[in-house]
């Protein structure tokens, strides 16, 4: 049935686009031959339907967060960057860090291009360590201190523990007890809950993720084709 329904509607779309010439005999027996002779506009008329579906749920979705395509305190790009991502991303992510060097490239190549990037610490314990120790960091000593820190756990080698973040904290000149007391506290609780919150409603599986207002794309490192995808929105 959806496929004689779609059939009806290329039809009656095809017809509508040649209304100039729908004085002309036998129009609408050319253009269904035309369809049965070349079924594949039918497979892409689908895939396009399909699409359209898909990208209005995702919208409605994201009707019901509608700060999640804001500035946030950690991103790259200019804050007034018309075209905004999301990255969800967890530090101990692989392909998350292999893709961050080509993400900052993009953004310096398109400036009006922003990727806000959001904690989504689901790999392992030391995942949501290392997100309390930057998302604390932020409350303790701001966002610039934040972006210094995410930095340092981006090039972290080894276990994501205490002793490796009170090293990053002392080199960068940061109290270390403040930010270890902060680590605990609703403002980073409600942080990271929210975020996997939204990554669950919106069907994330996994790191790095990227939305956009109308699309959601997780697991790709291929930044060629999400740019071709950001780019055209």
């Amino acid at each position: 049935m959806k496929y004689v329904s779609l059939i009806a509607f290329c039809l009656v779309n095809l017809t509508l686009a040649g209304t100039a010439m729908a004085h002309e005999e036998n129009f609408e027996e050319r253009v269904r031959d035309y369809i049965l002779a070349n079924p594949e506009i039918i497979l892409r008329s689908l895939e396009v339907l399909n699409q359209r579906q898909v990208e209005a749920e995702i919208a409605q979705k994201l009707s019901g967060y509608p700060e999640i395509l804001s500035t946030t305190a950690l991103g790259m790009g200019a804050a007034e960057a018309p075209n905004k991502v999301v990255e969800f991303f967890d530090y101990r992510c692989a392909p998350c860090k292999a893709i961050h060097p080509k993400l900052e490239a993009l953004v310096e190549e398109h400036p009006d291009l922003r990727i806000e990037m959001l904690q989504l610490p689901i790999l392992s314990p030391g995942s949501e360590r290392a997100a309390r120790f930057a998302l604390a960091t932020e409350q303790v000593a701001g966002a610039a201190a934040y972006a210094q820190v995410h930095d340092a756990l981006w090039a972290m080698r080894g276990p994501l523990n205490e002793g490796g973040f009170k090293e990053i904290a002392d080199d960068l000149a940061l109290d270390f007890e403040a930010i270890k007391a902060e680590m605990q506290s609703a403002e980073v609780d409600a942080e990271i809950d929210r975020n996997r919150d939204l990554a669950i409603d919106l069907g994330i599986l996994g790191t790095p993720a990227f939305v956009t207002s109308t699309s959601v794309q997780y697991g790709s490192t291929d930044v060629d084709a999400l740019a071709e995808i950001w780019l055209s929105q």
